[in-house]
This record gives C-alpha cells, structure tokens and sequence, in this order.
C-alpha cells in the first residue's frame, strides 16, 4: 500500500500568499527504487554464484597447500 504525501503543482502555487491553490496527493518517493522479483532473484543468485566460486577456490587453495 503506498503512502500518499500532499504536493503542489508549480502552476497552482501562488507566490505573493505563499499557500497552494489545489493540493494534490502523490505516492511518497523512496530512497530505493522499486525493483521485481525477477530482478531481486536475479541478483540473489549472483550473489549466490560469487559465494559459491570462492567458496570452491578455497577448497582448492587448502588441497593445494597439504599436498
């Protein structure tokens, strides 16, 4: 559910009284832009695949050095 923020049109401000002629409703703006699933799930395999790639290297690295 968004939450919704009064604003003003440039055009319905008046300057001389300071105040807002006809206020509308907008959805509050956030820091983070709003992303899909697709692209969250996307990015949580990256994620994943990079762990498990030094995850693997590691394992390399520790046979290589008891050998």
């Amino acid at each position: 559910m968004a939450v919704l923020i009064p604003a003003c049109r440039e055009a319905d401000l008046d300057p001389a009284a300071g105040m807002c002629t006809e206020v509308i409703w907008i959805p509050q703006p956030s820091l983070l832009p709003e992303l899909p699933v697709e692209d969250a799930q996307a990015i949580g395999a990256s994620i994943a695949l990079l762990w498990a790639t030094a995850f693997a290297f590691r394992l390399i690295r520790k046979q290589l050095q008891q050998s």
